[in-house]
């Protein structure tokens, strides 16, 4: 749960040779008036002139991305980190990591990072963002330190704070996170992310404490903003626990309308997807290749958002034979360099006939390759981004030696675990309405049922329930299907010190317990239209 801090390319300003400033005007009018094969030529021709620029091939990297030209985009942007690591370039540095994040290359952007003079202007200016970025490739340690360095250079800034306070909640420094959450918004009051991430990271003490300087906030934003949207969950959360159930829903409600019409989600749209998934079905082995000394094996932990899926990677993180890499876009990153397309993921996907005649074979090595070297020594290794469940019929195809484990929850725990949640950068954009939840869920479950009965040996359902009512029979089951022997303490999540930076960062620092089953009947009066949808489907 991140609010992303943002950069926009803006006109150059240091110094140009006479002939490199007349192509870059000429660059940016072409841009400007849409005529792209001009603009890629001027932008081709100032590297002519000087191949130590890292605009350019930033540029002609998105120009690649628009025309759907995985290999060559992605190239270019390895070209302006290359360009980027020679020249220590500050200035446009932030540009350079975030097209690299684009490509999941994190071990480039750490590089680019930390081959920086962290001392220089042009990178303080940016330091927040550089920060953010470390954390988001998970180098935490890394992104501590160049904040601390960065704070002895500049004066106290909000955003710098804000971050530290996400690094450290990621990870479990929890009262310390609270410390600069509250820093931040001591410099910035109306900022409505500081007051989201605080409200859902840690309660209040006492509760209702911070009413007043969020309703403060509201004053300050636009009513029909995602500003708002963001103060209004936060209220959610705060009347939440004042036990306010009422106006918390009402919040809830209202924080929820504002997002789902700024993302237009189309249920039929989705409906049809998820056809399709069903109907693709790929020829899969009768069972899966057995785990082998050879390479690791990746265990994609996979289903809807906030039903246990980090819960079960920190159980499994927790044998000797596993590590965990955290929630991965590396499948994606393969399909679509394996296919030279720009994948969207199965959900998102519109245009498969561009995967026809894909090597599988080549996709699931570039999966391997990318994340062998964090696998290390270990035999399994998990990639728990939910959204590969979409993806199943491409893992089992590309890498015939993973295994698949699915979380299930309630339903009506489910659905209503991701109402309450305000998804950053318009992920799961069918959570904001009872009916888009309930549509959503009866595909989910549909295609859940599809793929347990198409390949058995290879994908395996994990109730949520089971797991935290009856931890050592659960985790026997799920050890057996990975083929793993048992180890000591594996349901110990609290000894489980990895750090965590999704959703459920601050909540599974706690001990295993069953408090969260049955939490919709807390607002069972309001949800009951959603509990009738839901029963239809079934």
């Amino acid at each position: 749960m991140v609010h992303a801090i943002c950069l926009v390319i803006t006109d150059r300003t240091e110094p140009m040779n006479e002939a490199l400033a007349a192509h870059w005007s000429e660059a940016r009018r072409h841009e400007a008036a849409g005529n792209v094969p001009a603009a890629k030529a001027a932008y081709e021709a100032m590297l002519g002139i000087e191949p130590m620029l890292v605009v350019p091939p930033l540029r002609l990297s998105r120009f690649a991305q628009v025309e759907d030209r995985y290999v060559d985009s992605r190239a270019h942007a390895l070209q302006a980190s290359r360009i980027a690591l020679l020249t220590g370039a500050g200035k446009d540095v932030g540009f350079v990591t975030l097209r690299l994040l684009f490509f999941a290359e994190d071990g480039e952007v750490m590089r680019v990072i930390q081959g920086l003079d962290w001392s220089n202007g042009e990178v303080l200016k940016q330091a927040a963002v550089l920060a953010q970025h470390l954390w988001l490739v998970g180098q935490h340690q890394q992104a501590l330190e160049f904040l601390m360095q960065a704070s002895k250079r500049v004066r106290p800034d909000a955003r710098l704070s804000y971050t530290r306070a996400n690094v450290l909640r990621s990870l479990g420094r929890l009262d310390e996170a609270t410390e600069h959450y509250e820093y931040a918004l001591q410099l910035s009051p109306y900022d409505p992310y500081f007051h989201w991430s605080l409200a859902y990271h840690q309660a209040a003490a006492p509760p209702g404490a911070r009413l007043p300087r969020i309703k403060a906030a509201q004053r300050q934003h636009p009513y029909d903003s995602l500003e708002q949207a963001h103060l209004l969950y936060a209220l959610f959360k705060e009347l939440d626990g004042m036990d306010e159930t009422d106006a918390a829903w009402s919040a809830l409600c209202e924080g929820a309308a504002l997002v789902r019409a700024k993302l237009q989600h189309d249920p039929q749209a989705e409906a049809s997807q998820f056809e399709y998934l069903r109907q693709a079905v790929p020829p899969v082995p009768a069972s899966p290749v057995p785990a082998t000394k050879d390479g690791p094996v990746p265990v994609f932990i996979v289903g809807m958002p906030r039903t246990g899926t980090t819960l079960l990677d920190r159980v499994l993180g927790n044998h000797p034979d596993v590590v965990s890499v955290g929630e991965r876009n590396d499948f994606d990153a393969a399909v679509s360099e394996a296919s030279d397309h720009f994948f969207k993921g199965g959900l998102r996907e519109r245009e498969w006939e561009k995967l026809d005649g894909m090597d599988f074979a080549k996709a699931g090595d570039v999966y391997l390759r990318r994340l062998g070297a964090m696998a290390g020594n270990h035999r399994f290794f998990i990639d728990k981004n939910p959204q590969n469940f979409f993806n199943i019929g491409l893992i089992l195809r590309a890498l015939p030696n993973a295994r698949i484990l699915c979380m299930r929850r309630d339903p009506m725990d489910a659905c209503f675990s991701n109402l309450k949640e305000l998804f950053e950068g318009g992920a799961y954009a069918y959570s904001y309405a009872a009916e888009d939840l309930a549509h959503h869920h009866r595909g989910f479950s549909s295609l859940l049922r599809h793929w347990e009965n198409a390949a058995p040996d290879r994908v395996r359902i994990v109730d949520y329930e089971r797991l935290v009512k009856d931890g050592v029979g659960t985790l026997q089951l799920v050890l057996d299907f990975l083929g793993l022997e048992p180890a000591p303490g594996m349901l110990d999540i609290t000894r489980n010190t990895a750090p965590v930076s999704t959703a459920s960062s601050s909540q599974v620092r706690q001990p295993i317990h069953d408090r969260n089953i049955g939490a919709w009947k807390r607002y069972g009066a309001q949800l009951e239209p959603l509990r009738l949808m839901l029963e239809g489907a079934a």
